[in-house]
């Protein structure tokens, strides 16, 4: 005996179509869950890479305030330097409590006393200007030469003397027995005359002394 089908054809059309709707809708939905996947992992990859410009941008701000810093600290160490060679010419000179030594060996008492006595330092100072050497009592140098390597821009202590000695025998003497002191480099009297008193005369005289004070650095 045949089999009778009694299902209607537009039921199965029906059917079909509803089955075709079905898997659209399922790819529909998984391609939009792909694609907000998609966008969440760019979103995700995006911040990451804008925290790595900051951090990158950050690491470069601070390299370049480093290099700043490091400039200072140098113009600062320059400074520091040329400061200290105006301090070494300053401190070379000869001490006082040695200038008092060397005179009291070579005066004889009661033949010659000071009536004037004065004391100045050639020194030599580094001012970052480019000059050259000047006359007078400091040597202006050029900032970038040394200036204790030439002998002759050593720092001197100069003397100049005015008093009165009893007689020329005991200015003669006077200046022999600076002459013999090994500190003293040069002595020049400049100038005398003879005074007459009531009970006597004496000679007046004028003299400038050059000490030898070359700095040694300790």
């Amino acid at each position: 005996m045949a089999e009778l089908d009694l299902i209607p054809n537009d039921y199965r059309r029906w059917l079909s179509q509803q089955t075709l709707v079905r898997r659209y809708a399922i790819a529909f939905v998984t391609f939009v869950v792909l694609i907000v996947v998609a966008a969440l992992l760019l979103q995700h990859t995006t911040k990451l890479a804008q925290a790595k410009a900051l951090q990158l941008k950050a690491d470069n701000a601070i390299t370049q305030q480093q290099q700043i810093q490091l400039q200072q600290l140098k113009d600062q160490q320059a400074e520091y330097e040329r400061q200290w060679s105006l301090l070494r010419g300053l401190r070379a000179g000869a001490a006082i409590d040695d200038i008092f030594s060397l005179i009291d060996r070579s005066i004889v008492a009661g033949d010659l006393w000071f009536l004037d006595w004065s004391f100045r330092r050639a020194g030599v100072i580094v001012d970052g200007e480019k000059r050259g050497i000047e006359t007078g009592y400091f040597i202006i140098v050029a900032e970038n030469s040394d200036p204790f390597a030439d002998p002759d821009l050593e720092v001197e202590t100069h003397m100049t003397i005015h008093g009165q000695a009893k007689d020329h025998q005991a200015l003669s003497k006077f200046v022999r027995a600076l002459f013999e002191q090994q500190d003293i480099k040069d002595v020049n009297v400049q100038r005398t005359s003879q005074t007459n008193y009531a009970n006597g005369h004496a000679v007046n005289f004028d003299m400038t002394l050059v000490l030898n004070s070359a700095y040694k650095d300790t």
